[in-house]
């Protein structure tokens, strides 16, 4: 009746915040004589302020042994004790784990389900490749328990030994498949889960489960584990493209009718995952194909548009993916994209950047280019930097694919060169200098305005303008001289360089 409680530690504890070290001491020293008594009451007591302390940082590893005798306990309140203070503090470093492998076993034999219960727990915590080997034969015999709650714990334990034990993968599969038809739902789900887990790594060694998964996934009303299948299918499509056509219809069902935004997201995910694949022999598309995109762009479009900045992001990274296939459906919402870069946060501002990048077209490239450098001037940090890349690849990209007029992107260079702090890192220069010298090497014809441009900066640098004169700028301004030297004999056709405003009329048209 004189020995401490948790709750008297605990305030102990609180009563010396200064300085709890003395009466920590004390109390482990208590705990020591605690562990030696026959009583199973103050034993487990003794284990229960130990985890404790191990909770803020204080080394119970001295008394596993104890632990393990709390484990063995024939009350069940003891043995939850135990298996908590193992589950906090074993590892493979452990002397006595191994202790452990005769006492689980006899658990798994009990005819309480909730000693199995406690059981299981402990080992998915604890397992290390011997427990696992030697263990692996009884938890695989605990899959056909009578009980569901049994085998539900139990096939979540096996991707554990697995881990631990790859060999047992072999041994243990067909009952792990076996459980897809198990008739309780809360089973499948976790056999759906440990192979989706499984999968993850090498998806062809489960190419044989697709029909399952395929029955499952029009079958099942599990939101949870519909999203799991639709996982998994999704990562078999590469390994068999034929799958591909058969989940476009199935997949459109659930999201026409599905109200479960992480369902309908995973769903639009696979289906854009799987289009590259429907394609026929004759490279034509089935008939289904343009009802899917369109029903995929429209819900996308609708995640953008929710307040929820994560649906927002989600949205974004959805047109990313459909991008991929079919561009077109992506291009319509241009202009909400293109209203996402004045968005508070940064993630989905750069997200839209990168779908805008994708968006371009000979016919739309200056028009993209003009509004981004209206956010350019707004915009600061590394944003601004990663605002002015794209804008160069964007025009660059393909080797100017997808650029006209080479006058006006010279001209758009030398206004990001301009701008206020625009130079803020020296790659950020050192790509507007590359870009300059490399346009007026490829473009003969642009060659006499590259020069007007060039000598305009150089001209202002010296006079001490507004131009932005800091150590990135530099080279801006060597490719500006060297441009000049290399082409001088088009120095002789500028016409009355002042303050670079040949330049502005040049290119903002």
């Amino acid at each position: 009746m004189f020995e401490k409680t948790l709750q008297d530690l605990v305030k102990g504890i609180r009563a010396h915040k200064r300085d709890p070290s003395a009466f920590i001491s004390q109390s482990i020293a208590e705990i020591k004589l605690e562990l030696r008594s026959v009583d199973p009451f103050i034993k487990a007591q003794a284990v229960r302020k130990l985890t404790y302390l191990q909770m803020i940082g204080y080394d119970m590893s001295w008394a596993a042994f104890s632990v393990i005798e709390v484990m063995t306990s024939a009350r069940f309140g003891h043995k939850r004790v135990g298996y908590l203070a193992a589950n906090q503090t074993f590892t493979e470093e452990t002397d006595v784990i191994l202790l452990t492998t005769n006492h689980l076993k006899k658990e798994f034999n009990s005819g309480n389900q909730y000693d199995i219960g406690l059981a299981i727990n402990c080992l998915a915590n604890i397992a290390t490749p011997d427990l696992s080997r030697d263990l692996l034969g009884d938890v695989s015999a605990l899959l056909t328990h009578q009980r569901s709650y049994v085998r539900k714990k139990a096939l979540l334990v096996m991707y554990k030994l697995f881990i631990n034990y790859p060999q047992g993968l072999r041994l243990c599969f067909d009952r792990i498949r076996d459980r897809l038809d198990d008739t309780d739902s809360g089973v499948v789900s976790c056999a759906v889960n440990i192979i989706c887990e499984l999968a993850d790594k090498n998806p062809r060694n489960y190419l044989a489960l697709a029909p399952r998964f395929f029955r499952l996934l029009t079958t099942s009303s599990n939101n949870w584990m519909l999203i799991k299948v639709v996982k998994l299918l999704g990562s078999l499509v590469p390994e068999e493209p034929r799958l591909a056509r058969k989940l476009l219809e199935p997949l459109a069902t659930i999201i026409q009718n599905t109200a479960a935004k992480s369902l309908l997201y995973e769903c639009i995910h696979t289906v854009t995952l799987a289009l590259p694949f429907t394609k026929k022999e004759d490279g034509s598309e089935s008939r289904a194909v343009p009802v899917v995109v369109k029903l995929c762009a429209d819900n996308l479009r609708n995640f953008i548009q929710d307040p929820d900045q994560n649906l927002k992001y989600l949205g974004l990274v959805g047109y990313v993916n459909l991008m991929q296939s079919h561009p077109r459906a992506v291009a319509e919402s241009r202009e909400l994209v293109l209203a996402c870069l004045t968005d508070d946060d940064v993630t989905i501002r750069t997200r839209a950047l990168e779908l805008l990048t994708g968006m371009v077209t000979k016919r739309t490239l200056e028009e993209l280019v003009v509004q981004l450098l209206k956010h350019v001037v707004a915009a600061e940090g590394a944003y601004r930097e990663d605002l002015i890349a794209k804008i160069v690849l964007m025009c660059s990209r393909d080797k100017y694919a997808f650029l006209v007029d080479f006058q006006w992107y010279t001209g758009a260079l030398v206004e990001l060169a301009r701008m206020d702090h625009g130079c803020r890192s020296a790659a950020t220069g050192a790509l507007l200098a590359s870009q300059l010298i490399d346009v007026a090497l490829r473009v003969e014809s642009v060659r006499a305005f590259a020069v007007e441009a060039m000598a305009g900066l150089l001209l202002e640098s010296m006079g001490g303008s507004s131009v932005n004169l800091n150590s990135n700028l530099t080279e801006v301004l060597l490719a500006a001289a060297w441009i000049v030297g290399e082409y001088g004999a088009h120095v002789g056709k500028i016409r009355g360089v002042r303050g670079g405003s040949g330049v502005d009329s040049g290119w903002a048209r």
